[in-house]
This record gives C-alpha cells, sequence and structure tokens, in this order.
C-alpha cells in the first residue's frame, strides 16, 4: 500500500488547478490582445488609406496619365506592407515578449523548481501562439473580401478623376 500524505496532495492540486486556471485565462487574454492588434491595426490602415486618397484627389489631374493601375497598385501594396508589419508580427512579439517575462518573474518569486515545472508548458505556449491566429483568419479572409470591393470602388473613382476634370465638372465634384 502506497504512503500518502494529504498535505502533498492538497498542494499538488493546489498548483495544478492554479496552472490551469492561468493556462485557460492565458488562451482568452492572448484571443482578445490578437483581436484587438487586429482592430488596431485596420483602424490605423483605414485613416492612412483615406489621407491617402484625399491627397491624390489635390493633385492635378495630369498626374495620373502615368500608368491606369499605378496608383491603386501602389495604394494596395503599401497598405498590405504596413498592415503586415503592424498587425500579426507586432502582436506577436509583444505577446512572445510579456509572457517570457511574466512567467519568469513568478516563476522566480515563487522558487526555482517551478521554473522547471513551467518549461514544459513552453512548446504548448509556442503552439498556442500559432493556432490563435490561424483560427481568427476567418474574419481576417472576410475583412480582406469587403476591403477589396471597396477599393475597387475607390480606383475606379480616382481613375474617372481624370474623365471629369476633361468634362470641365470639377467644380461639382
Amino acid at each position: 500500500q502506497p504512503v500518502v500524505n494529504d498535505t502533498f496532495l492538497w498542494s499538488v492540486w493546489r498548483w495544478s488547478a492554479l496552472y490551469v486556471v492561468g493556462f485557460c485565462v492565458g488562451i482568452v487574454l492572448e484571443y482578445v490582445q490578437h483581436y484587438l492588434h487586429t482592430w488596431a491595426t485596420e483602424q490605423m490602415m483605414q485613416r492612412v488609406r483615406r489621407k491617402f486618397i484625399s491627397a491624390v484627389l489635390a493633385r492635378n489631374s495630369l498626374d495620373f496619365d502615368m500608368s491606369t493601375g499605378e496608383l491603386s497598385n501602389r495604394l494596395s501594396s503599401h497598405i498590405d506592407r504596413m498592415r503586415d508589419g503592424l498587425g500579426d508580427k507586432l502582436g506577436m512579439c509583444v505577446c512572445c515578449i510579456s509572457t517570457f517575462i511574466v512567467s519568469s518573474t513568478i516563476s522566480f518569486i515563487l522558487d526555482w523548481q517551478t521554473t522547471l515545472l513551467m518549461a514544459w508548458a513552453g512548446p504548448i505556449y509556442i503552439l498556442n501562439s500559432i493556432l490563435v491566429p490561424k483560427l481568427s483568419e476567418k474574419s481576417t479572409i472576410r475583412a480582406l473580401a469587403i476591403s477589396e470591393e471597396a477599393n475597387g470602388i475607390s480606383e475606379e473613382s480616382i481613375l474617372n478623376v481624370k474623365t471629369v476634370a476633361s468634362c470641365n465638372g470639377q467644380k461639382q465634384m
């Protein structure tokens, strides 16, 4: 018959429950963080897109004679690059650094043995950090489809500025 130490078992259950609760809270907070980073990035990109279109419309219509799709191509490529840099990559970097600092601090405050216990959770955390953006990809794809439709409308408007100017309709515009 095994020797049972009730104090030890309750201590193990308590710490295990704390880690499970912490893990669940971490998953929820990471999802919220990813959502907020994506939302903030989209808001910034909308603001940049509006300012770019305003600047383009304020220019002389002769500047549009370069090529037909150059402006819209430049707009979409630069905005996509900015979105990639600000969105997922920055969010993942902030998330990983803050998690490393907080978990290391908590581990060393409690005791060094806890650090060994948390070491096995690293691969699970990395897997979670990879899966959350993949799972939210559907909403991103849907937002991109709506954005592409809006880009098509704005592209058509920008490309028709030359026609409006040639018909002396810029005062009604």
